[in-house]
């Protein structure tokens, strides 16, 4: 793209506003929706959990989450960054074909097999999670049976074809990201850890009243010094960002959507219409 006197969806002849800001003012849609596209680059912790129960020493397991989310949340800030600069607003979704029609085919043809790969992951991830949900009380969740391997299948067809409709109803790409983001990493990877952090469950101690019991050192913490009181806060901030991230960033991109649709942006849901240059 930096070969280019203008990004490939900016208007090709005349005057155009490039768009570049530091500090922009959008709309509370079109601001959240930025934001929960960013949180995206994340939205895939809720992978790590059955990778690291086949660990062969699942201690190394922070270790190499915090290796592979260092290497991550840098990829994104650094692409994100250089594409910005050189695209402003009319960054295409996916960004890639912001470069022009041939780098674009290049690109895409390049990295189909990982797209391929990536999908084929994130479904088995999800998959899984059903499939040992559904059988783990049973024998056939270990067992060679029809009933495990009919089960398995039928989890992962499903989640395939969940997938599809999912992709196929939100035709511009970013908008994808952004949905990720918010049902995905702000739940997942903000309110869970902040929860589980604190971990309250209750117990009931009589038939009407329900009490609530710590089991954990980390509840006690908001009665502690100046330090654990901080640490008990930022995870109640935690869930709360979580919260408003699921909620706020699902509105924004319903609206975003919708906007789209009426003014034309996209097409419909099933169409093969390019919708790359939206933005």
């Amino acid at each position: 793209m930096t070969t280019l006197d203008r990004p490939a969806s900016a208007p090709q002849t005349g005057d155009y506003d490039f768009g570049y800001h530091v500090i922009a003012s959008p709309t509370f849609a079109a601001g959240i929706t930025a934001a929960a596209t960013i949180f995206c680059s994340g939205a895939g912790t809720s992978a790590f959990l059955p990778v690291m129960s086949e660990m062969k020493n699942p201690k190394e397991y922070s270790k190499a989450v915090n290796v592979c989310m260092g290497l991550v949340t840098a990829a994104y800030l650094s692409f994100s960054l250089v594409v910005y600069k050189y695209c402003g607003k009319w960054v295409a979704s996916p960004s890639l074909g912001s470069a022009g029609p041939t780098v674009k085919k290049i690109a895409y043809g390049i990295g189909l097999i990982g797209l391929c790969v990536s999908g084929a992951l994130y479904v088995h991830v999800s998959a899984k999670y059903i499939f040992v949900r559904i059988l783990r009380k049973s024998r056939h969740l270990q067992a060679n049976t029809f009933v495990h391997w009919g089960t398995w299948f039928g989890c992962v067809a499903s989640m395939a074809i969940i997938s599809f409709f999912i992709a196929s109803g939100v035709p511009i790409f970013n908008y994808l990201l952004s949905l990720a983001g918010s049902i995905a990493f702000a739940p997942l990877a903000l309110g869970l850890p902040g929860w589980l952090w604190i971990y309250v469950s209750c117990k009931k101690s009589h038939l009407e009243d329900c009490v609530l019991t710590y089991n954990q050192d980390h509840a006690d913490y908001w009665r502690g010094n100046l330090w654990k009181k901080t640490l008990y806060g930022l995870h109640i901030l935690l869930i709360l960002i979580s919260a408003f991230m699921t909620i706020g960033g699902t509105y924004g991109v319903i609206v975003q959507i919708m906007d789209a649709y009426k003014d034309g942006s996209i097409d419909s849901a099933f169409s093969c219409a390019d919708n790359s240059n939206s933005s």
